[in-house]
């Protein structure tokens, strides 16, 4: 049986070895989830994990070793779960590669072991089909279920399952809450929370990885000490090491959860403000499809017609394109943040849109409440090359949704003198951090502002680098970090 095992376990690790060398590495920074479940065969089992039974009360004691015989989860606890009769555990991430389970235990919350799954070569081995170690294989974003199989412990002892003792690895669970953020320049009215990996360690005694998402993370760690030492790492910054008492941890709430800052010492700027002679912008045209705009002074998505439904291609629709020199930033640099500022020319005055307006071209009713931040032009990435003085409206290159991102209508009454006059504000700050991020080729032809609705009047016009006053180009800054 036991040889059987072995050689299909062989079979499957086999192909890893002819992998080349960088696919080795590429594998090995995959992922894929491990599930854990228990085979329930005895009665007694079955009246002692049921539905009764408070929650979390119940968990796994596990230990799993990698092929190179290494201790990837030592003496984990793991708190089962009761799916319609079927006892499981939450999904285990791990690295792809090959793996021995090698102790598995069934303890309550007392910390007393119900239920074992005995080692090869142990008296009671000769009770289940598969004793342990049971090997498996953690394939990239795939789930591996494994099913030990256990017999009640009662009141033999721990030799008889191939165990030296229970006692030293029952432990219980410490949950705290975390969240990490970039503690840098770039200064926002809240916290934005990032994603990190965290690591906690007491001294050589235990420790173990998580990887932290953009928000606030409840994480389990083996409670029983005084003292946890959290190490924060982020890739393109320093990490972050520091010491926290136990009864700071579990203080904490998901509504004051532990915050960390990471510090942005590492972060680097790249403004962008370029005028005539090197910007790169233009406006396109559609009742001029065969013009070029590239000197037009003015970034602007346009529609100032028709406001009669019999004219239908008779307005001015106009988008606008921009390019940045981003060679500018190093080869090794990592964007953390973009912020695009556009500024208003500031001497167009437009009349007030009226509530019957809005119901007439907006699709609101009088009675229905505008929203301050409806989204009516956009930013979206360039997907190809264009020249500032051979654009048109009919040659005019493609973009792309992704990570495309919105500017909100704003107007505001210019003076109690001029009632149904308005100014917008000086300008518009826009987070642009998506579209240089994105999978798209992070906007390396550039940026293009439309309408969202191009069917609708509206009138969005900024200054662009062939404007006159030098201090209203548009600005593109650039927040980044440097490989270490």
């Amino acid at each position: 049986m036991k040889p059987l095992k072995a050689l299909l376990w062989i079979l499957v690790i086999l192909p890893a070895f002819i992998l080349s060398s960088c696919e080795k590495l590429f594998e090995a920074e995959q992922e894929g989830i491990l599930e854990l479940g228990i085979a329930i065969n005895e009665q007694g089992l079955k009246s002692a994990l049921n539905d009764t039974v408070p929650p979390a009360s119940q968990y796994v004691i596990v230990t799993v070793v990698n092929e190179n015989g290494e201790v990837v989860m030592n003496d984990e606890q793991i708190e089962l779960f009761n799916f319609g009769g079927f006892w499981v555990t939450k999904n285990i991430k791990l690295k792809t590669g090959s793996y021995q389970l090698t102790k598995f235990l069934v303890v309550d919350a007392l910390g007393n072991v119900l239920y074992a799954a005995p080692i090869e070569g142990s008296p009671k081995a000769y009770l289940v089909n598969d004793p342990l170690p049971v090997a498996f294989v953690i394939l990239t974003n795939q789930v591996t279920r494994i099913t030990p199989e256990v017999l009640p412990v009662g009141q033999e002892p721990p030799e008889e399952f191939g165990y030296v003792s229970f006692s030293y690895n029952i432990v219980r669970p410490l949950d705290f809450f975390i969240g990490v953020y970039i503690n840098g320049p770039v200064m926002r009215p809240t916290i934005e929370l990032t994603d990190a990996k965290l690591t906690v360690k007491v001294d050589s005694l235990w420790w173990h990885s998580f990887e932290l998402e953009a928000k606030v993370n409840l994480v389990t760690i083996r409670d029983g000490y005084r003292c946890y030492l959290l190490i924060i790492e982020k890739e393109g910054y320093n990490p972050v090491r520091l010491k926290v008492a136990r009864e700071e941890l579990a203080k904490t709430t998901e509504e004051n959860p532990l915050l960390i800052g990471i510090p942005a010492d590492s972060l680097h700027l790249l403004v962008l403000q370029p005028g005539p002679e090197q910007g790169k912008d233009a406006m396109i045209n559609r009742f001029l499809p065969e013009k070029n705009f590239g000197d037009y002074p003015f970034f602007e998505a346009i529609n100032d017609g028709p406001w009669v439904a019999e004219c239908v291609n008779c307005f001015n629709l106009t988008r606008s394109l921009v390019q940045w020199d981003l060679n500018q930033l190093p080869k090794s640099a990592t964007i953390q943040k973009a912020i695009l500022t556009l500024y208003y020319p500031n001497v167009w005055i437009e009349p007030v849109i009226t509530d019957s307006l809005r119901s007439t071209y907006y699709g609101w009713g009088d009675s229905v409440p505008v929203p301050d931040n409806y989204p009516c032009a956009v930013i979206q990435s360039i997907v190809s090359p264009w020249e500032e003085n051979t654009v048109t409206w009919a040659n005019q290159p493609g973009t792309t949704e992704e990570g495309q991102v919105f500017i909100p209508m704003k107007y505001y009454i210019m003076n109690t003198a001029c009632i149904n006059c308005i100014v917008p504000p000086v300008s518009e700050t826009i987070d642009v951090t998506s579209l240089l991020t994105n999978s798209s080729g992070t906007a390396r032809f550039g940026m293009m502002l439309k309408l969202v609705k191009e069917e609708l009047p509206q009138w969005f016009r900024f200054t662009s680098s062939d404007f006159k006053s030098p201090g209203l180009w548009p600005k593109l800054e650039i927040f980044y970090t440097l490989a270490i």
